[in-house]
């Protein structure tokens, strides 16, 4: 058995089973991994359908906890055998959601972010933290947003954005005495290989319009990149950082280093969808205001956080994630190589009521 216990919050979410994959895969150490309600039923159905060595399954145990109460929730047998065996911690568990209220986006992702914060500050095992931000801290910043970059005087698009800041900063005031990997993944879409998705998001909302014949007109947004990337890389690389034992203490992009424009994505789509592509592009300035129309989500598909973005032209250095991922060998597949998967997988699947479509009631990553 390995000297290494892993603690991780939000395994049972999309991004985390994919992380968890790993520690399965590739480890022999002891897991636990704290999930509430329905997210935890759901991370047992996983790992009974992945795991079929009886002695893999003993070394992982799922505690009932809420990372949005102090103490996490846990009773205290529990919280004094993780406390004192923990010696990594991945920290997944968040509120991803544009629509989501502010007070509700705070109590997740910042008050349940200083609540596990205060829990490792008694763990004295600790020997790394991994601290689950995004990219979309950068708000409404242009230019390059590098990844030592944090507070630039950024105003922020919505509350999610506004509070994964706020919880990123809680985390940058304790990285002296809690040894810290900081990663920001950009969006993240479904497996490059199988296309398979968890939930409507970034690009799907694209697909839906163009379901829609709504792409006729696009905004001409000229350069601007379409930020996201595929599940099996952006946790491939997660993986790949965190373990590096020379990432203590840096922060990370994980993105893809050649992102397509969003008007590249549009044509690409189209073609994946057997549609042409649009008639007419005009400039941002006229097409804007359209995202305000009290109709707008309903006709098009897009919700109006979602197409706002695209108005704010931004990019992603990723110079501290190049060379451990090179020297891992992890790369990012080119959008151009897995558009047909993920537009087929969208089609098949977009009225699969199991892939959730904004319920910001549900907790997760």
């Amino acid at each position: 058995m390995s000297n290494k216990t892993l603690f991780c919050t939000g395994a049972g979410g999309f991004v985390g089973r994919y992380i968890l994959s790993h520690y399965l895969q590739k480890e022999a150490c002891e897991i636990f991994l704290l999930e509430q309600g329905g997210f935890r039923e759901r991370l047992e159905h996983f790992l009974d359908e992945v795991i079929t060595d009886p002695e893999q399954r003993r070394r992982i145990k799922i505690l009932a906890g809420d990372i949005t109460v102090p103490g996490l929730g846990l009773d205290d047998r529990g919280a004094a055998e993780l406390k004192e065996r923990a010696t990594h911690v991945i920290h997944l568990a968040a509120l991803y959601n544009l629509s989501a209220p502010r007070d509700v986006s705070v109590r997740v992702n910042v008050d349940g972010t200083r609540n596990l914060l205060d829990f490792l500050a008694e763990m004295p095992s600790l020997r790394r933290f991994a601290h689950t931000s995004t990219i979309a801290i950068s708000g409404k910043s242009g230019g390059v947003f590098h990844e030592q970059d944090f507070d630039v005087g950024q105003e922020f698009k919505n509350y999610y954005d506004e509070t994964k800041f706020l919880s990123e900063k809680l985390v940058r005031e304790r990285r002296d005495s809690i040894p810290t990997v900081i990663l920001r993944p950009t969006t993240v879409v479904g497996h490059s290989k199988t296309g398979a998705i968890e939930k409507i998001d970034g690009p799907y909302y694209a697909l839906n319009m163009i379901l829609r014949k709504m792409h006729r007109i696009i905004p001409e947004t000229g350069a601007t990149k379409f930020h996201f990337a595929p599940v099996d890389f952006v946790t491939d690389a997660y993986y790949h950082l965190f373990e590096d034992n020379a990432s203590v203490g840096k922060v990370f992009h994980l993105v893809d280093p050649e992102p397509v424009t969003y008007v590249d994505f549009i044509e690409l789509a189209c073609a994946a969808l057997g549609q042409s592509g649009p008639l007419l592009k005009l400039p941002p300035g006229l097409m804007r205001p359209t995202g305000k129309l009290p109709m707008f989500e309903k006709i098009t598909g897009v919700p109006r956080e979602a197409f706002e973005t695209s108005f704010y032209p931004v990019e992603y250095d990723s110079s501290n994630a190049a060379p451990v991922l090179e020297k891992h060998r992890v790369t990012c597949p080119r959008v151009a190589d897995y558009i047909d998967v993920m537009v087929d997988y969208f089609v098949n699947h977009s009225d699969d009521p199991r892939i959730r479509r904004g319920d910001w009631r549900r907790v997760t990553t």
